[in-house]
């Protein structure tokens, strides 16, 4: 073989070597990450939840059978700061990010707790937005409505004494408990005679937490009774 044939040969060769070991080596290096990452207990937080969390998270509601005079609703609160939380209501996604509707802070959906209508529904940020926005949208709420809460990312900020009364008078115990960063579902009804049985609360724990600087996601699937005027 010519000199110049073996050297061209000679350098395909190495470039292939190169190639294939820059694969390897990315591969390797992933692995490592991976491990090194479970023995401390971390994760990547975007890839983890994109992942195998989002196939089955956003497309539908929870199936539930309900009894007849009763409303099926399932509350999720977001996860860390990547997936927005969502709120169904008669098996209708009515906040949630295949809407693009939902957001940080408190996501809260008002229903006729009569025919089942959704009244209202927005999101609060409670970091930057304005407390009287909130409070000014709860003193809304009538008898005979159903209040229906997820939160994201940070549900705590501009809680106020207030607002907390307020939740407190729609059925919640634990709203006074709510905290920065904390995972918070709740459904209730004005001036509802029983503490509410639907509210879950995933305080922001750094030894717990799920999500690095977040806890789990908060989930209730249930079925609302029917409110009576």
């Amino acid at each position: 073989m010519r000199l110049p044939g073996l050297f061209y040969v000679l350098t395909t060769m190495v470039i292939i070597v190169i190639w294939c070991f820059s694969i390897n080596w990315s591969n390797l290096h992933e692995a490592a990450k991976r491990l090194f990452c479970l023995k401390l207990g971390q994760f990547d937080i975007a890839e983890d939840i994109h992942g195998p969390l989002t196939e089955d998270l956003e497309t539908d509601c929870a199936n539930t059978d309900c009894p007849v005079n009763y409303f099926h609703f399932q509350l999720r609160s977001g996860a860390a700061n990547v997936m927005p939380p969502k709120i169904c209501f008669n098996n209708t996604i009515i906040m949630g990010g295949i809407r693009n509707n939902a957001g940080q802070g408190l996501n809260i959906v008002l229903v006729n707790g009569v025919t089942g209508e959704v009244l209202r529904s927005n999101y609060f940020n409670m970091e930057t937005g304005d407390a009287e926005e909130l409070l000014g949208y709860l003193k809304t709420i009538k008898p005979g409505n159903i209040v229906l809460v997820a939160s994201y990312v940070d549900p705590a900020a501009k809680l106020t004494d207030e607002i907390r009364d307020i939740f407190s008078v729609l059925g919640s115990t634990m709203v006074r408990s709510v905290r920065p960063r904390d995972s918070w579902v709740f459904a209730g009804a004005y001036r509802i005679k029983e503490p509410s049985p639907f509210e879950k609360l995933i305080q922001n724990d750094m030894k717990m937490n799920a999500y690095g600087d977040w806890p789990e996601m908060g989930e209730i699937v249930g079925c609302f009774p029917r409110m009576y005027n």
